[in-house]
């Protein structure tokens, strides 16, 4: 894993997410009729709506009101480190200059790279910046039809299309902080590529989870989810400023603005508390404007992340203790998820961890106990006093030692047992109600 990359994207903590494009238009509305049915940056596919149709609305995209230094400056007052632009959501309509397609701002009426606009700005303001980049692409010919999922295949023609784009991005806009890739359903080559691509022109991008196929860098929570399992690599949570829609709606009952403040400010405490970044999303209207409730609530989360700033406490995590010659306690199972794709996306036990406490200098022999016979076979790391000894788990066993003769200081000691790899990576766990046996063979 890119060790320093990865704390110098979780130093950045909070950040503001921007879904902006056509549907911002139209705003959840179309002639005249309120869409009710999905998020409405894909009113294209809920509205039923005519392709051309939503496609001529390029001739209307002029932004008077985007204000990038506004924009940017607003993040800079709610606390945020970074910003993460939609470049291309599942209409295809691209938010950069591109020799792939004339379906882009630049050709639109606004004439302007967007991309280019925010990555600037942030450079000038010391935010850090990202990309958001769907998968799939309704406006590309030969991609698959729009689907009630959008978790589609990706035809080998449509990964050249995605691959001469995202080499666009990660070229020409300065340094990427993170990657966000969203929906599909790529094959592990597909996913690799991508990932291959990225580590090639941006080695200090991260990139999310929504790449499938465990290519990641950091896990993304579902939307507006937060983790129920305790986990062990690093991990993102998006979030909306409503969670009815990330793309703008004209009709959104907004609620109470100092309640929508008190609660996302809550919100972002305990991500980073736990210590995962939070990436809060709101909708460019459709004239690029910030809208003013949002504004609001932006500004603040700012004031009071002024007068109590974000913290980890991730160090704090009481393990269970485990004494030599006693009976062992249960661990505390760490997590990590996997999938191929956003309905697949599922946590898995990787790791289990215990706190040792020797009130001498002590030599060990360290084994394992099953309650029943291993079901299949596994190779597993024992970590403990800065050292890591792997092990073999044959299948029917139901005990067996890891190492004898192990002397270690007087102390606590951390111990984990885990799957093989990096945390990203690590297969699950066959059997989670395996237990340690700890005992003394002599005093040092």
């Amino acid at each position: 894993m890119k060790r320093e990359a990865v704390q110098q994207w979780l130093d950045l903590q909070f950040g503001l997410f921007i879904h902006f494009g056509l549907y911002s238009l139209p705003g959840g509305v179309w002639k005249g009729k309120p869409i009710t049915r999905g998020y409405s940056e894909q009113i294209l596919s809920h509205g039923y709506l005519p392709q051309a149709d939503y496609e001529a609305l390029t001739s209307q995209f002029n932004l008077p009101e985007f204000d990038p230094k506004h924009i940017v400056a607003t993040a800079k007052r709610a606390g945020m480190k970074y910003l993460v632009i939609t470049s291309k959501h599942h209409d295809g309509f691209c938010l950069f200059d591109t020799a792939t397609t004339d379906y882009n701002s630049t050709k639109a009426a606004c004439r302007r790279d967007i991309v280019k606009d925010l990555s600037d700005e942030c450079r000038k303001q010391g935010l850090a910046f990202g990309i958001y980049f769907s998968w799939i692409d309704w406006h590309f010919a030969d991609a698959l039809p729009i689907s009630s999922h959008n978790s589609d295949q990706i035809p080998e023609s449509h990964q050249k299309l995605n691959i001469a784009q995202l080499t666009e991005l990660l070229s020409n806009y300065g340094s990427i902080c993170e990657l966000w890739m969203d929906m599909g359903a790529p094959t592990d080559e597909q996913s690799q590529e991508v990932y291959d691509l990225v580590q090639r022109l941006q080695p200090t991008c991260m990139v999310n989870g929504r790449i499938w196929n465990d290519k990641q860098d950091f896990l993304t929570m579902g939307d507006n989810q937060l983790p129920t399992v305790p986990l062990n690599c690093p991990w993102q949570t998006p979030a909306s400023i409503y969670k009815e829609t990330w793309g703008y709606r004209s009709w959104q009952v907004r609620g109470n603005r100092d309640e929508k403040i008190k609660e996302l400010t809550n919100t972002a405490r305990s991500v980073v508390k736990e210590g995962g970044n939070y990436l809060l999303n709101i909708g460019l209207m459709g004239n690029g404007a910030i809208q003013g409730f949002e504004q609001d609530v932006l500004e603040g989360i700012g004031d009071e992340l002024a007068k109590e700033p974000l913290r980890r406490e991730t160090m704090k995590r009481t393990l269970p203790r485990v004494l030599p010659d006693q009976a062992c306690p249960k661990p505390l199972m760490l997590h990590r998820y996997t999938g191929t794709e956003y309905y697949s996306y599922r946590p898995i036990p990787t790791t289990l961890c215990w706190t040792l406490e020797l009130d001498e200098d002590t030599r060990l022999s360290i084994g394992w106990l099953s309650e029943q016979g291993i079901a299949k076979e596994q190779k597993l790391c024992l970590e403990v006093g800065g050292n890591r000894y792997c092990s073999s788990l044959q299948k029917g066993r139901t005990s067996d030692f890891f190492i004898t003769g192990l002397q270690l200081k007087k102390g606590t000691h951390e111990i984990c047992l885990h799957t093989i790899g990096d945390e990203l990576k690590r297969s699950e766990l066959v059997d989670t109600t395996i237990r340690l046996v700890l005992r003394k063979e002599e005093t040092l």
